[in-house]
Parts: structure tokens; sequence; C-alpha cells
């Protein structure tokens, strides 16, 4: 109940500081609301009565710190570009009004996040449901030859070309599909693996950082990372408990090791490259190493600069994601529409806005941004609560659906980049990995009658014949 009525306080606070923000640069107010996230969130930890506070609202809120409030705070007053991000243009006199949004879609996300803390809701124990040794076997399968068909037609020499040789990330072909079922495969082996028997763990485990390794080694983060916090939550939720120094140990490690893969990418596997590299390198900011985060804020100022000058766009600008699930639908829609395909997909148009069209690479966006463009303020604050409350219910549903313990994980997998990402959570992927997995649970589980069903129907067949 504390945490509750502490998050309402701030819901109002927030909201008074977003219609109170200066139209131009403030550094105190900045600093204000800087304070009053990390406040809120020490105070939400703090009070939390959950026993293994290790999950997803932790990771996100640190990403959502580093995108959001290191740039006004740290970077802006010294007026140093450094960064190619930072020399895009955007209107400096937004950057105290767009923080101040951020901050206030935040806290709505943090009351949707507590409004099912219930006194007689209790934290979900271990789940109910089972995941047999047959069903993880499927997830290795699938996994292994959705792997092999992506190498085979050249999804991996196509991702290793993207940084190393300046291909164009936006390329598909039909390893793109394959690609989808190993992403699919590997967050299935991930999610699951800790409700396997102890034994089994330790060849999966290995399976699972092998593929890790791989990815990192093309320069590809986001599947890796993505994995690592599945691991990590899970381990800490079935294995051990983690404690506040050992997080902030993995957490740093981590940050250093993700920022070296940053920063070597474009140099494929050449040492003598990477040493050179290295010698050049210059930190001149501790906040350095985060600047794949950091650098997003940008397209947050230019969202809310546009948002100024143009209607909202409701839905439209989802279409692309909803429609995602349905193989060759996107492509469709953007055949025969008139609406240009930057405002289609959530996440296109800050690229659009900052490198125009047919650009190779992306700016990649900001969800409170891409909210505040689409619905407004009231819409953000709305927006935000709802993803507060799946993210919660998600959390409670896990113990006794497989489907709601895999949503869940999912979302644990994507805290870090969400705060990056369009709003709506990968239609594609959340669809296909609920499909995925109701047909392995459906052949393992009625696996005798479908091969007595086939029998039976070659049987048939012999007779007629």
């Amino acid at each position: 109940m504390l945490t509750y009525l502490l998050n309402i306080a701030f819901a109002i606070v927030a909201t008074v500081l977003y219609i109170q923000a200066p139209w131009m640069y403030s550094y105190d107010y900045c600093v204000t609301l800087m304070t009053c996230f990390i406040a809120q969130n020490v105070l939400f930890f703090a009070t939390n009565k959950r026993k293994n506070w290790l999950g997803f609202e932790f990771f996100f809120a640190l990403s959502f710190f580093l995108v959001n409030f290191v740039y006004p705070v740290f970077y802006a007053p010294t007026e140093r570009i450094y960064w190619s991000f930072f020399s895009f243009s955007f209107n400096d006199n937004y950057v105290t009004r767009a923080t101040a949004l951020a901050y206030f879609g935040y806290a709505w996300y943090m009351l949707g996040a507590t409004r099912l803390l219930q006194l007689n809701r209790e934290e979900p124990d271990k789940p109910t449901f089972t995941i047999s040794m047959r069903q993880y076997l499927w997830f290795f399968g699938i996994t292994m030859v959705a792997w092999a068909l992506f190498v085979v037609t050249g999804g991996l020499a196509a991702l290793q070309s993207v940084y190393a040789e300046g291909a164009n990330l936006r390329d598909v072909g039909i390893y793109s599909y394959f690609n989808n079922i190993f992403t699919i495969g590997c967050y299935l082996m991930a999610i699951f693996l800790f409700r396997l028997p102890k034994q089994k763990w330790w060849f999966y485990l290995a399976v699972i950082a092998a593929f890790m390794l791989i990815l990192l080694s093309t320069g590809s983060r986001q599947l890796a990372v993505s994995l690592a916090l599945i691991l990590i939550v899970g381990f800490s939720m079935y294995v051990y408990r983690f404690r506040w120094w050992q997080v902030l140990t993995l957490v740093a490690g981590g940050s250093i090791a993700l920022f070296l893969v940053m920063t070597l990418r474009t140099e494929g596997l050449d040492p003598g490259a990477w040493q050179a590299k290295l010698a050049h390198l210059k930190l001149e900011e501790f906040w350095d190493i985060y600047e794949d985060l950091i650098v997003n804020d940008v397209n947050l100022f230019r969202l809310f600069g546009w948002a100024q000058e143009n209607d909202l766009t409701w839905f439209q600008g989802m279409t692309l994601d909803i429609a995602s699930p349905i193989p060759g639908l996107g492509g469709y829609i953007i055949a025969h529409s008139d609406v240009p395909p930057q405002m289609l997909h959530g996440g296109d148009l800050p690229s659009y806005l900052f490198l125009g069209p047919d650009a190779e690479w992306g700016t990649g966006t900001n969800m409170v941004g891409e909210a505040y463009r689409s619905f407004g303020a009231v819409g953000t604050a709305i927006a935000m609560f709802l993803i507060g409350l799946w993210v919660k219910e998600s959390f409670y549903r896990a113990k006794d659906s497989v489907y709601w313990y895999l949503m869940s994980f999912l979302l644990v997998g994507h805290a870090l980049i969400y705060p990056r990402a369009p709003l709506l959570f990968d239609p594609r992927l959340v669809t296909w990995s609920l499909l995925l997995l109701a047909i392995v649970m459906t052949i393992t589980t009625h696996q005798t009658q479908i091969v007595n069903w086939i029998e039976s129907i070659g049987k048939k067949k012999e007779v007629q014949q």
C-alpha cells in the first residue's frame, strides 16, 4: 500500500513538473527531474515487498535513466558535441520540456506497475506448470535447425557484413525468416532453462552462451543482451538470489563488455585493428560507455518538436507493427497506401527526419517520444500506465500460465531496449513466440494421439490401394 501511495504522489508531482516545465533549457530544472526520478526508484525498491526485486522494473529503470536524463544533466551544459547523433538538428529549447515529458510518462508507468500490488495478492512463488524434457528438446531442436538454415542461406555472413563492411541492416532475404525462428527458439530455451532439473542445465546453458558469443563476435548485441537478462533474472529467481553489490558488479562488467563490442564491431575479427582502435579510444566522461543508450535522447527531442508542428498520428504509426505477425502484409500495406512508410512504422520517423529516405542505418527512437507524437501528453500518461499494468499483470499471471510466463520473461529480455524502442512491444516476436510455444505444447501433450492418427491415415490409404 505504501508503494502505491508513494507512486500516486510522484505521478501528481510529475504532472505538475511537466505542466510548469520551461520552453527553454534549464539545467536546474533537469536536475530536479532527475532527482525525482532517482528518489522514486529508490523508494520503490526500498518499500516494495517482493522477495526478488531483480526483474523488468530494475533494468527498465536503469535504461530509462540513461536514455532520458544523462544528456540534459551531464552533457547539454558542456555544449560539447563529439557524438555524431547530437550533431543532428534539434531545437535546444525543447530539451527541458521533453525531459519533463519523459519523467511524466515514467511516473505514470510506475503507477500502473504498482496498481496491482494489493494486500491480498501474494507474490508468485514457483510456477505451478511444468516443462518436460521432451518439450524442451523441441525448443532445442527448432533452435538448432533454424540456426543451421540461417547460416546455410547466408544469414550469418550478411550479419557479419553489416558492421564489418557497412552493409545495410535493413536488407532482408529468406534467411530473415530463419533468423526470426532461431531468435524465438533461443528465447524459449533461455526462458524455460531453469524449469528443467538442475543436472540438465549446464549443456543447454553452454549452447545458449555459445550462440551469444557468436552473435557478439559479429557486432550484433540485441539478442545476446536479451538472453543475458533472461538468464540473470531466471537464475536469481530459482537458483541464487543476487545481492545489490553483485547486481551492480554484473551491470558494470556488462556495460564495459558491450561498450567494447560497440567500439570494435566495425573492425571484424582483426586483433591488430582492435589494438589500434583501443589505442586511440578516448573517454571524456564516465557516461561515455553508455553512449549507445544516451544518444537516443535526441530522438525524444526531435519527436517532441515534430509533434508541436504536426497533428497527432494516433495509431497510424503502429500500422506496420500491428501487421508484422503476418508475413508480407506490411509490404502489401506500403505498396497500396498513400501514406509515407516512415509514418506507418514505429521508430522510422526519427531516422527519416535526421537522415532522409532510404537511409542505410537508423537512429532508433524513444518510447515516450513515440507515445507523445501519437497520442499527446494525456495519451502518453495513459499509454505508459497501461504498459505498467501489462508488466505487473504478466508477472502475477506467470505462476499459473506457461504463456504468461513466456510473456513476462520476454519483457525482461527487452527491458534495456524498450526505452529506445517503439511504444508497441514487438507484436511479431510476441505472436510468433506464443504460437510456436502453443504448437510444441500441443504436439508433446497429444503426441501419442497424433502418431496414431497419422498411422490410421496411412493404413486407410493402403486399404484403398
